[in-house]
């Protein structure tokens, strides 16, 4: 198992672990590696010191930094900053007039005088480097709260094209079916209870395949219930031909990403009076996917059949959810049918 450092419990553990090694450094380390006997005034000093800095800290990336930095507002900043600065010497100075901690020390560690009675390099130091730290800390937490509400964003956008789609199958499809379904009850009562089952199948998988991933099989067995009702309909010009495996290895899949291809073939490759055909391929390779249909190409409605609404947002959700892991080609083949081509690895 896994040990994630990154995981939102863990900042506080974080937090105070860091805090702890910087007051171990400052309050003990350091001041023990002298080997002399301090005065109390300086363990007072340095626990103040530790306590400003962690207000400063705090302060400065929970209030401080959103307001002037993340909203471009650099000059407030640098004010602050600078006010910070001058604010932690005035302490310092204050605090050793008071106590005249700094010649203390210096006499203890064998200097006639400490070398400037004005300026704290120790407490300057420290000021900037909480300073810097905690800037970073805060735009560290802007950038990944903007990436995660990109994410999120790009999540409500995918949900928002599968509803689309799922709008965009035509419900004159279901009426159509529904009446030739109507049509069979006078002339095969087992081919229409076995249609009028297969309707109610793909509704259900329309009205329940919500989640952001379905499996391949599923996608597989609606599509040739699509294929099916779409033969009930098809007048005798109209071949059709598919090569879709009984036995498929599933992988997780987006619902509704093979369907508009299979749409917009019946759509527009479909021809009242001439002869027409479609041939529909689905070849797996492990968790390589070629899915391939291919249909007769009519001059009126090559517009419509390379800018379908189908197609269009296909190409997008592939973009969106399958970068770098999808090719779509779409064009007239050599053989003078319309093809569309989708290769994609499901993994």
């Amino acid at each position: 198992m896994t040990f994630n450092f990154f995981k939102p419990y863990m900042f506080p553990v974080i937090h105070i672990l860091t805090w702890i090694l910087l007051g171990y450094i400052q309050l003990f380390y350091i001041p023990l590696t002298w080997n002399i006997n301090l005065p109390g005034i300086f363990w007072f000093w340095q626990s103040l010191v530790l306590f400003l800095l962690i207000v400063i800290f705090y302060y400065n990336a929970l209030i401080i930094v959103p307001k002037t930095i993340i909203k471009d507002n650099v000059t407030p900043f640098l004010l602050w900053a600078l006010w910070i600065v001058f604010a932690l010497q005035l302490v310092s100075y204050l605090y050793n007039y008071n106590t005249d901690l700094r010649d203390q020390l210096a006499a203890l560690l064998g200097f006639k005088k400490y070398r400037n009675d004005y300026f704290d390099n120790y407490v300057f130091s420290l000021t900037l480097l909480v300073l810097g730290i905690s800037t970073s800390f805060a735009m560290l937490q802007h950038w990944q709260k903007a990436a995660q509400h990109k994410q999120k964003l790009e999540q409500d956008k995918t949900m928002a094209e599968l509803a689309m789609l799922k709008a965009q199958i035509n419900p004159h499809f279901f009426f159509n079916s529904l009446n030739s379904i109507y049509s069979l009850t006078y002339t095969d009562i087992e081919d229409s209870r076995n249609a009028l089952h297969t309707l109610s199948r793909m509704m259900r998988y329309l009205l329940y395949s919500t989640e952001e991933r379905t499996t391949l099989l599923k996608e597989a067995d609606f599509m040739k219930d699509f294929i099916a009702l779409m033969k009930l309909r098809a007048n005798s010009k109209l071949t059709i031909t598919t090569n879709i495996p009984e036995k498929i290895h599933d992988y997780p899949i987006v619902p509704m990403l093979l369907l508009p291809l299979v749409e917009n073939a019946f759509k527009h490759g479909v021809h009242a009076t001439d002869k027409s055909e479609i041939h529909i391929s689905l070849v797996q390779n492990g968790s390589d996917l070629t899915f391939e249909v291919e249909n007769t190409y009519f001059e009126k409605s090559s517009t419509t059949n390379e800018g379908g609404i189908g197609l269009t947002n296909t190409k997008r959700r592939l973009h969106l959810i399958y970068p770098n892991k999808h090719s779509l080609k779409a064009g007239i083949a050599e053989n003078g049918m319309y093809n569309v081509k989708l290769q994609i690895t499901l993994d």
